[in-house]
């Protein structure tokens, strides 16, 4: 098997660029207006200072950094469109037909500023397919491991609802894609962005065929969801793992949360493929998390060790947020060369981590609300597949 890495990425989605305010809406012009009042002083100070936190220069750096420092055994390739067909497995069709009709236009879609430019929609097609694009070539043996460079994001996006910035949820287009085309029978999301994954955990909030574990900073945090008590329903109950982490949370927080709960829990569940959602809003420049790039390289490692043990090593990285150039590209170049084989520094872990007391609760309540078999070596079980519609996965709260 090739120790080849594929990374996605395609110019196209820089042509998402939603600028400007939404003159049909000129409430949540007002709204957004106020709080850039209040976070700068003035009226002018915001005008001067302010652009869309979800804007190219996001994805410009990664590739620029990439291209300077990626690996010799990185291939860059070009991701393909998900057809609607693809997008309608997770999106109900209102969705997918309302987003695709807004080729060629400028408006917004909600009032947390998600919003679309005239060349938003072939960008966010080519973002649903670039998980795709890397599972199929993992299934075809091309290599075993992915990175997917791409915007807008996915994983605020509800089935039938863009939010957060994303219009699509491409985690949960590519999750259905290994279950429903590529004879997959159990995945495993891992969400570790600044923000809990909500639109993925309720596409498969009601599915056994699903193992998502998501740390991510504490509500009332956007989307101010992801609690320890939304752990699935129905034939999901138990496939959702939370980790909420209070503001300042580092490495030595995140890192024990998937040492101690996820690796366990990955293990029991025995995926076929290892999905993350990489998001690098936790990094300290971002200002809310207090990680770095060391600490986004031993999270890859972790996987990247799961991966080798549970599933031949077939693991996708899918970019999420992250508003800071510098701490993006710095972390996805950290990971990328960690997916390589590249060694990095050990991440530094301070004991007076804020967020270890939430992992220690977190431990606590989800060893006592599973069977204790999931905190021990796996014993060969097979999960039988949940098997449905996208419509009876769907939780609505």
């Amino acid at each position: 098997m090739s120790d080849k890495v594929l990374l996605y990425y395609d110019d196209a989605m820089l042509g998402h660029n939603p600028t400007g305010w939404d003159p049909a809406h000129p409430e949540w012009t007002a709204a957004v207006q106020a709080l850039l009042r209040e976070q700068y002083g003035s009226e002018e100070e915001a005008a001067s200072q302010w652009t869309h936190p979800e804007r190219p220069a996001r994805l410009s750096a990664v590739r620029d950094a990439l291209l300077e420092t990626a690996p010799t055994n990185v291939e860059w390739r070009s991701p393909r469109a998900a057809e609607p067909a693809e997008l309608a497995r997770v999106h109900t069709r209102k969705h997918v037909t309302l987003i695709e009709g807004l080729a060629g236009r400028a408006c917004w879609l909600d009032v947390d500023t998600t919003a679309v430019s005239p060349d938003s929609v072939t960008a966010a097609r080519l973002a649903a397919g670039s998980g795709i694009s890397a599972l199929e070539a993992i299934a075809a043996g091309d290599a075993r491991r992915a990175f997917c460079c791409l915007r807008p994001p996915g994983h605020h996006a509800l089935a039938e609802r863009a939010m957060g910035f994303c219009l699509y949820n491409n985690m949960a287009v590519a999750a259905a894609h290994a279950l429903e085309a590529l004879g997959m029978e159990r995945v495993l999301i891992v969400d570790w962005d600044l923000h809990h994954g909500n639109g993925t955990q309720d596409i498969f909030y009601h599915r056994n065929d699903v193992l998502f574990c998501d740390t991510h900073c504490s509500a009332p945090f956007y989307p101010g969801t992801g609690r320890l008590n939304e752990t699935g329903d129905g034939a999901g109950t138990n496939r959702t793992l939370n980790v909420p982490l209070p503001a300042g949370s580092g490495n030595a927080a995140v890192i024990a949360a998937f040492e101690q709960i996820f690796v366990p829990a990955a293990r029991a569940f025995e995926p076929q493929a290892i999905l993350v959602s990489s998001g690098y809003d936790g990094h300290y420049l971002d200002q809310t998390f207090a990680m770095d790039a060391p600490g986004f390289a031993q999270l890859t490692r972790i996987v990247m060790e799961l991966a080798d043990r549970l599933c031949d090593g077939r693991l996708v990285l899918m970019m999420e947020g992250g508003y800071n150039a510098e701490a993006l590209a710095d972390g996805a170049c950290a990971c990328v060369a960690t997916l390589a084989g590249a060694a990095s520094p050990e991440p530094a872990r301070q004991d007076d981590d804020p967020g270890l007391a939430a992992v220690a609760q977190a431990v606590a309540c989800h060893a006592a609300r599973l069977h204790p078999d999931v905190f021990a070596e796996p014993s060969g079980r097979q999960p039988r597949r949940q098997t449905g519609d996208a419509s009876e996965s769907r939780h609505t709260r």
